[in-house]
């Protein structure tokens, strides 16, 4: 957690001290932040705002990544699903009546993939489905 913020922070050969001071933010803010005892994904837009301008870099240079479909769940052509994540990405994870898998994995860029989710989870299901159609067939 905080990887960017800390790495921007030795980068720059500042202390917490000096950027707190050159900044207006609180000691104790950048310290939590610098110890990871708060997601700076959870601190004030103006906080960030402040720090995205201090190290002259954009948000995600400086923000931890996030992932917009965790967890995001539905039920298409009779088959549950729900992208979950994992160390490395996200994974499509699928209940075809008793049987449980995983039947994509991957690190899609999350800005992108939001708009097209849906539309890309059908596209895999469907796959899974034809896949499993030909299999029974042979």
């Amino acid at each position: 957690m905080n990887e960017k913020f800390i790495k921007l922070v030795k980068e720059s050969g500042k202390s917490i001290y000096q950027i707190s001071k050159e900044t207006g933010i609180p000691y104790t803010s950048l310290s939590e932040l610098m110890n990871e005892k708060i997601d700076i994904n959870k601190c004030a837009a103006g906080m960030v705002y402040k720090l995205t301008l201090y190290f002259d870099c954009c948000l995600e240079e400086l923000l931890n990544e996030e992932s917009l479909i965790v967890n995001k769940s539905g039920t298409y052509r009779k088959i549950k699903y729900k992208w979950e994540p994992t160390e490395n990405g996200i994974a499509l994870h699928i209940k075809d009546g008793e049987n449980e898998k995983i039947i994509d994995v991957g690190k899609y860029n999350q800005a992108r993939f939001y708009k097209s989710f849906t539309n890309m989870t059908e596209m895999i299901i469907d796959y899974y489905i034809m896949q499993k159609e030909v299999d029974e067939k042979l």
